[in-house]
């Protein structure tokens, strides 16, 4: 029987949980087929989308090796068996809109 670790989604909300230890925390979640969390693909890739417009907004900062982190976790995450499989059951992943706009601002020339 899997075991079920509990508040997850809390922590990575959480403003008290470090930034590395939210990442940490979202590689083993998405990795792991012990971490039941509801709706766990939605869910992390939110986190990541989220933590990603927070620091291109201006709203935190990063350190470069922590940003480039969340930027190897989308990627991993998008280009995964596990999220392959998930669509081809014919579920959906939804990106948000502010994913655009960092999207825009990781490739404008501006961008820091």
């Amino acid at each position: 029987m899997a075991a079920i670790y509990s508040g997850i989604h809390l922590k990575l909300k959480s403003p008290q949980t470090p930034w590395d230890n939210k990442l940490k925390l979202a590689r083993f979640a998405w990795i792991s087929s012990q971490c039941l969390l509801p709706n766990k693909e939605q869910v992390l890739l939110d986190w990541c989308t989220h933590a990603l417009s927070l620091y291109y907004s201006k709203k935190v900062e990063f350190s470069q090796d922590f940003l480039e982190g969340l930027w190897c976790y989308l990627d991993d995450v998008l280009h995964s068996r596990k999220l392959q499989s998930f669509l081809k059951q014919g579920k959906t992943i939804t990106l948000k809109l502010n994913m655009a706009q960092v999207l825009h601002w990781h490739s404008s020339p501006l961008s820091t």
